[in-house]
């Protein structure tokens, strides 16, 4: 066998046996839990202009996207994402329905990447969007789901992080950077990175706005981080997201899911896209978050209507690597299929096959 056809391209993979079965009881679970709460499932294209996804996602990430040329010489694009292809699906063909309009999803998308080991190039989101609500309820509604997402699939043990753009907002149109500072402004404190951070300030902040941001970038734990960062806020902006948070910790906590939810008012990545309230979902033993969203009201504009929108994905990839070891015991006990032996006799074998098959049985012929 040549080279090139034992080998296959990095950052891609081939699934077989019972992973494949273990991601689609995943999937269905998942799926279920949107249905349950009204989400319509939508199948959306592999590909579609390059131009729609630097519309969706900004033209820095849509750079990672994989492009080609289609017969009619106009840029495509894999799809990167899936929300800018339900934005787009919404603003063009949705306008009469009743809002809000709940929809779900489930595919694989494309990124490049700088290469790493082990780093894929292709995965498999799950997800739900919920758009034409500004209210609360919309951002709680989506958090509530994808608490019950996780529970249904047997994960207990898991955090939710929540944050708001507009914290971060408040306190940065204070110091009236221009848009390449407020982009280093966001990676040294999406980073951590304290001593960037502070020679970042020491040029562009005073005393009381290079201490605000300091402590925003460590600034995370349960309720009573709110106090803390009222302390450092005297802006409107920043206040109102602060009481965003607090009503929803309310809701979690008249729910009995308070546990599951942490803030981080420091998680600041992917705020030239979301607007309001944010959040990830991490597990142990995973080194990256498995789920993430937020509130993006403005990006629909983009797409000619102006429209509130929130949602979120799980990443199946993350699932699958989490559930492995429950999800192989059990592939393990329904594995067994009654074996068929023709012995010559194939109109008796397939007649048997058949009758087994109406009884719902698993079969396999020998």
């Amino acid at each position: 066998m040549s080279s090139s056809l034992s080998r296959i391209p990095s950052g891609v993979q081939y699934i077989f046996d019972d992973e494949v079965r273990a991601r689609r009881w995943i999937e269905r679970q998942v799926m279920a839990v949107f249905e349950g709460w009204s989400y319509s499932e939508i199948i959306l294209p592999i590909f579609d202009y390059a131009d729609l996804f630097a519309l969706g996602m900004g033209k820095d990430q849509a750079e990672r996207t994989y492009r080609f040329t289609g017969r009619d010489r106009k840029l495509l694009a894999l799809r990167p994402e899936m929300t800018s292809l339900v934005a787009r699906t919404v603003a063009t063909r949705f306008g009469n329905r009743p809002r809000p309009v709940r929809l779900s999803y489930s595919g694989e998308v494309f990124r490049w990447d700088e290469p790493r080991g082990g780093r894929q190039y292709e995965f498999h989101q799950i997800g739900l969007e919920h758009i034409g609500s500004d209210r609360l309820e919309a951002d709680t509604e989506v958090l509530v789901i994808a608490i019950e997402a996780l529970r249904q699939l047997g994960i207990e043990h898991f955090t939710i992080t929540l944050g708001h753009a507009d914290f971060f907002n408040g306190l940065a149109a204070r110091l009236a950077l221009d848009e390449n500072s407020r982009r280093s402004l966001l990676e040294a404190i999406d980073r951590k990175d304290i001593a960037r951070l502070k020679t970042f300030l020491d040029a562009h902040a005073g005393e009381a706005n290079h201490d605000a941001f300091l402590r925003l970038a460590v600034l995370a734990g349960k309720r009573d981080v709110i106090e803390q960062a009222r302390a450092l806020v005297s802006n409107d902006k920043s206040a109102a997201a602060l009481d965003d948070i607090e009503r929803v910790c309310q809701i979690a906590e008249a729910l009995g899911i308070a546990a599951y939810i942490d803030i981080d008012l420091g998680d600041v990545g992917g705020l030239d896209y979301y607007t309001g309230l944010t959040f990830k979902i991490y597990a142990p033993g995973l080194g990256t978050a498995l789920g993430r969203g937020g509130r993006y009201d403005r990006l629909l504009e983009n797409f000619g209507i102006a429209e509130p929108a929130v949602g979120f994905s799980l990443c199946l990839d993350w699932l699958a690597q989490l559930l492995a070891p429950q999800l192989r015991e059990t592939a393990v006990k329904s594995s067994d299929a009654v074996r068929i032996m023709p012995d010559g006799d194939l109109v008796a074998a397939f007649k048997e096959a058949n009758r087994l098959r109406s009884e719902g049985k698993k079969i396999e012929i020998s």
